[in-house]
């Protein structure tokens, strides 16, 4: 936990938001006395709209620890081309 003087607050409001948006309890001093505990809220966050940008980055991140196989990995054909051609023999068609 970090610990601020009022006067950094007042200096470093946006800094201190951003900390307690991540997570991050600040302790705020008067005259070298704790006052108080900047504390972050938990809240159920919205759903992500999907296509947001954040909701992309979220989706990038979880694919980085998914296991792709070698065959589509090392594929020159685009993703599309390739699940456009499972469903193909999946079908018959």
């Amino acid at each position: 936990m970090s610990t601020i003087t009022t006067k950094q607050l007042r200096q470093n409001m946006a800094q201190v938001v951003r900390d307690l948006q991540k997570g991050k309890a600040v302790n705020l001093t008067y005259r070298h006395k704790v006052v108080g505990v900047l504390q972050p809220i938990t809240m159920n966050r919205p759903a992500l709209r999907r296509g947001s940008p954040a909701a992309i980055l979220q989706a990038l991140e979880a694919l980085k620890n998914l296991d792709v196989p070698e065959h589509i990995r090392n594929d020159p054909r685009s993703l599309k081309e390739q699940i456009a051609e499972l469903r193909n023999k999946k079908y018959g068609r």
